[in-house]
């Protein structure tokens, strides 16, 4: 797998670059009103999401960049990155829908952005399936799709995270 993870290398160093540098401006934007992200249980869990989605990006960015031949390695990393990512993913959903409503967002935003995410983390499980049955050139065409989808859902989210932040901030004073 290596040899074709060779053409990628330049791709994935600069994609988890951005995700590290979006985590960190996401916390700078929210701890500026954190007293809102706190006060609005659909904000948090949006806020949890968007974080995870920028994480994972830069763990997969970080599992095919690691000098490796073996594709099994590749292949038990994805999914271990998805299924955790998709375990942390549920208590948030849950109680972003559950107890606040979806007052701040809108419930069609919450599902809609909880949805995509869903899905992009379950092809990252197709994409550990590919990198174990020796499938590299279908894995890494995947895996662009998967990393795009969450790089613009995360950039989405924040956006919306954002504007919501603010304006519960104006409204409040």
């Amino acid at each position: 797998m290596a040899i074709e993870l060779t053409g990628w290398h330049d791709l994935y160093v600069t994609v988890g670059a951005a995700a590290a540098t979006l985590v960190g401006l996401l916390f700078v934007g929210l701890s500026l009103h954190i007293r809102v992200v706190v006060a609005h249980p659909e904000v948090r869990s949006l806020a949890r999401v968007t974080l995870t989605d920028f994480f994972v990006v830069l763990l997969i960015a970080i599992c095919v960049l690691q000098p490796t031949d073996s594709s099994a390695q590749v292949a038990y990393w994805l999914a271990a990155i998805a299924i955790v990512s998709l375990v942390l993913m549920v208590r948030p959903l849950r109680e972003g829908l559950a107890r606040g409503g979806a007052r701040a967002l809108g419930l069609a935003t919450v599902t809609a952005r909880f949805g995509v995410s869903v899905l992009a983390l379950a092809a990252l499980l197709v994409c550990a399936a590919l990198a174990g049955a020796g499938r590299p050139a279908d894995t890494l065409d995947l895996l662009l799709v998967v990393v795009v989808a969450l790089l613009v859902v995360s950039v989405r989210n924040t956006w919306d995270l954002l504007v919501t932040v603010a304006a519960s901030s104006a409204d409040e004073s």
